[in-house]
């Protein structure tokens, strides 16, 4: 789930010289949201037969550390009659008859949080780690 955020570059500049540290403490909220979106789902998810609730997942974090800075949590079921987490357009019968997306309702639902706790962490961490003079 991208966040956008309005950032200064002089503070941008700042977080990207100890991007290992930034991710690290980014992890805890991106945590928290994901989990947050998969309990939303698990109200959406159909009980009954196929265990298709007893198959969720919540995987992170995967960094990466290239020039695209990113931390990353995933949450889904693995289970066929979940259908596709992302979001795309297919053809034939998945454009009559889609797959439920149990997922994209709870991350629109939790998308809100999600970007107040990251832009807290990020002031926070530039609070600590470049404090004012």
């Amino acid at each position: 789930m991208p966040v956008r955020l309005r950032v200064d570059v002089v503070r941008l500049e700042r977080l990207r010289r100890s991007p290992a540290k930034v991710l690290r403490a980014l992890d805890a909220p991106c945590r928290d949201i994901a989990r947050l979106a998969l309990d939303y789902s698990l109200f959406l998810v159909p009980v009954g037969e196929g265990h298709l609730r007893d198959s969720a997942f919540l995987s992170g974090p995967l960094h990466n550390l290239s020039q695209r800075l990113s931390t990353t949590w995933t949450a889904g079921y693995v289970h066929p009659a979940a259908g596709p987490i992302h979001e795309g357009w297919h053809w034939g019968a998945q454009l009559f008859n889609p797959p439920p997306h149990f997922l994209r309702k709870s991350f629109r639902r939790a998308r809100g949080s999600a970007r107040r706790r990251v832009a807290a962490v990020l002031k926070d961490f530039l609070a600590q780690r470049f404090p004012s003079h």
